[in-house]
């Protein structure tokens, strides 16, 4: 019999590439088993209100949260999304929160996880605070974005030019950006994809470029990098696998920097998860750097190299993702 779910904050719409593969790979995960995905509702969507959604969610036997970096100081749209236990749609559906950054949050959420049939964290750091939360012990899976292979299209020593990315907040954004005027050969390609063709227009394409750089980024667009928006994820990965450095303030922009073997520095994001990832991937912290320091402490691109012993580290890291993810996915449908 076929199994039929419905997935709650789907991030896929938000123009983020890491969160687009997040949600390719788990639609893939549970669609290869034989599931059917009824219905998502969108990152913030008040699915609550939402009767075609709740239609779907009745019809289901899977009730499935994308936890990603939602659940963390006990932010309202986290909350949100773990009501999903009391209602009454949900009722005798197996409830499932998967790839879940849980950080600060309140011990009264506790009373609506433990109604979870499974819970999977994306970093020990989460599993760990689950589990002692709900005294029970909570697996963890490294992000999804992490779970399918990559293969760069060139070698290191083919690499060339350093990509600048983005940041969660307006203030490390802009810092990076300043400190990327410092670097003849950056170019500012954010985690965020594009939509239309007027992006690719001789002069209104430009034009919108530069406008879209200093509204983002806070700084004089005449005075910008060479800047543009990667297409899809598949254009957005080919790009980072080619460049030989990657400044980011963005957790997926670390995910998909490891993915293509692409040397990379970064600004923590929000809710220390950068810092979570390279832990747990057995990599030193010295690429998780201050954006005040940012010309100071990138000196020369050779210096930031991967090691051996890092592409070792990150290589194991990949596996160990791909097989948990698997398993992962094997439970849900169990």
């Amino acid at each position: 019999m076929t199994c039929k779910a419905v997935i709650l904050n789907d991030t896929s719409q938000r123009s983020h590439h890491g969160c687009a593969r997040v949600m390719r790979l788990l639609r893939a995960g549970l669609e290869t088993r034989g599931c059917t995905i009824l219905a998502t509702s969108q990152s913030r969507h008040d699915w609550a209100s939402d009767e075609n959604f709740l239609a779907a969610m009745k019809r289901s036997d899977v009730v499935v949260i994308n936890g990603e970096g939602t659940l963390h100081h006990g932010r309202t749209h986290g909350e949100r999304l773990l009501q999903v236990a009391d209602h009454t749609a949900a009722n005798g559906k197996k409830l499932v929160l998967l790839n879940a950054l849980f950080d600060a949050n309140p011990d009264s959420w506790g009373s609506l996880l433990r109604r979870f049939d499974l819970i999977s964290a994306r970093d020990s750091v989460s599993a760990r605070d689950l589990s002692q939360l709900l005294d029970r012990d909570i697996g963890w899976v490294p992000d999804l974005s992490l779970s399918e292979p990559f293969e760069p299209v060139i070698s290191a020593t083919d690499r060339f030019g350093c990509l600048v990315g983005d940041a969660v907040r307006a203030g490390t954004r802009r810092q990076i950006a300043k400190a990327a005027h410092q670097w003849p050969d950056a170019r500012y390609l954010p985690t965020k994809t594009r939509h239309s063709p007027v992006w690719t227009a001789p002069i209104v394409g430009a034009a919108l470029r530069a406008g879209l750089f200093g509204l983002y980024t806070g700084t004089l667009p005449w005075r910008g990098l060479p800047f543009d928006l990667a297409i899809d994820e598949a254009d957005y990965m080919d790009r980072l696998s080619r460049a030989s450095l990657h400044v980011t303030g963005r957790f997926h922009g670390v995910c998909l920097s490891l993915l293509t073997e692409t040397p990379f520095v970064a600004v923590e994001s929000v809710s220390g998860k950068v810092g979570r990832l390279l832990d747990d991937a057995g990599l030193l912290r010295h690429r998780l750097i201050d954006p005040v320091n940012l010309p100071k402490q990138i000196r020369t691109k050779v210096d930031l190299a991967l090691t051996i012993e890092e592409k070792d580290k990150i290589s194991a890291f990949l596996k160990l993702a791909n097989k948990r993810a698997s398993a992962l996915f094997d439970e849900v449908l169990a």
